[in-house]
């Protein structure tokens, strides 16, 4: 098989792995960037190119974009300084002669980077992820039947991921339409954390408060829970978003595209109960 010329990288996470499978439920071609070609076959389901990539290892890039002419660019979740870790594979992804970027604009410098190229792109911009919860508060929510984050009594319109990797599916089979847009996508409705406590209550039956920590009081318990100065900072200023109103508004975005409305809270809930419980 001739290598393909759309690269997808973190290909097995939140939104890489949904994109993956709609891709192929599709029938495009795609490589998957992955440190372990098995183990994503794996959560994929079936096979398909896959090409090493390590966001901390720019050595490798080269070798990855070779051939590329879509890049999907979707940086390390959770971790401090990943803005700087794709500063480089941008470059190289520009060096390399890819014509389109399609990124989950989260650094605003990378997207500037990616203007600035004269490249075709397309940013999609989401809020907080249903997959959050269980990213970050499945023991809490578990163990402690609390959620713990500190974005105060703000709203937001919680995404499920699946729904990201549906439309970012339907941007790489369509470039054209999409060129040089950002689209904003959210979840059906605006929420802030005492709701969405509810709403898993009513799905788990069993009762989820939410405990609205103040920074310091986050910050306090995330250190005794071993974790460190850098990555409790990087979680309260994303959380911050929330906490300060800026990622409160929603968006028609995902029923233009895909036709249908965007997965509520519940749904997600209840596809993973087992997660939770």
């Amino acid at each position: 098989m001739s290598k393909s010329k759309i690269l997808v990288t973190a290909s097995t996470g939140n939104i890489g792995l949904p994109l993956s499978k709609a891709l192929h439920e599709k029938g495009i071609p795609f490589t998957a960037a992955t440190r372990d070609a098995d183990k994503a076959f794996k959560q994929f389901g079936f096979e398909t190119d896959t090409v090493k990539l390590d966001f901390k290892d720019p050595s490798g890039f080269p070798k990855a974009l070779a051939g590329i002419e879509t890049l999907f660019l979707c940086g390390p979740s959770a971790t401090p300084g990943a803005e700087k870790l794709l500063v480089p594979l941008v470059e190289t992804a520009i060096e390399a002669g890819v014509t389109n970027f399609v990124f989950i604009a989260s650094y605003p410098n990378i997207m500037s980077i990616i203007e600035n190229s004269g490249k075709a792109y397309t940013f999609l911009r989401a809020n907080f992820f249903m997959q959050n919860f269980e990213l970050y508060q499945k023991e809490d929510i578990r163990k402690q039947h609390q959620i713990f984050l500190p974005t105060g009594k703000s709203k937001a319109p919680f995404i499920d991921t699946h729904d990201i990797g549906a439309v970012a599916a339907e941007v790489i089979e369509n470039p054209s339409k999409f060129s040089k847009e950002t689209i904003y996508l959210t979840g059906p409705e605006a929420m802030d954390l005492h709701q969405a406590a509810g709403i898993f209550s009513e799905v788990l039956n069993k009762d989820i408060t939410y405990k609205e920590p103040d920074d310091e009081t986050y910050s306090k318990e995330m250190k005794q829970r071993g974790f460190s100065k850098d990555y409790i900072d990087a979680m309260i200023a994303v959380f911050g978003k929330i906490k300060t109103g800026q990622v409160a508004q929603t968006s028609d975005d995902i029923e233009q595209i895909l036709g249908r409305k965007p997965t509520p809270l519940k749904q997600y809930i209840k596809r993973n109960k087992s997660i939770f419980v």
